[in-house]
């Protein structure tokens, strides 16, 4: 049985964010690494709801030392799936340069 609940307990709560935010990151990888664009949008989308999680239920009921905690670890996740997803974007993908 599997069961999504959101309150009381701050280390299941501060874990699922956590760990939604490197499945993201994983299936970023594997969408590059296959070129599945729908893998890559899944992986966006997904990093986005782990972010705003974070924002409006996870950082209500921090502690300060926590609260900085939760942003570093997110925060480079999402650095790195920026950073791989700008470098590893297969060329025929990538959008042409601007010229001016």
């Amino acid at each position: 049985m599997l069961a999504f609940r959101f309150s009381g307990n701050l280390a299941r709560d501060m874990t699922y964010t956590i760990a939604w935010a490197l499945f993201a990151f994983v299936l970023l990888l594997g969408g590059i690494w296959k070129r599945v664009k729908p893998a890559r949008y899944a992986a966006l989308v997904l990093l986005g709801v782990a972010l705003i999680k974070l924002f409006f239920h996870d950082l209500d009921s921090l502690g300060q030392l926590y609260r900085i905690a939760a942003l570093a670890v997110v925060a480079v996740i999402a650095i790195l799936a920026s950073f791989v997803y700008q470098r590893f974007l297969p060329s025929d993908e990538k959008p042409a340069p601007l010229v001016r």
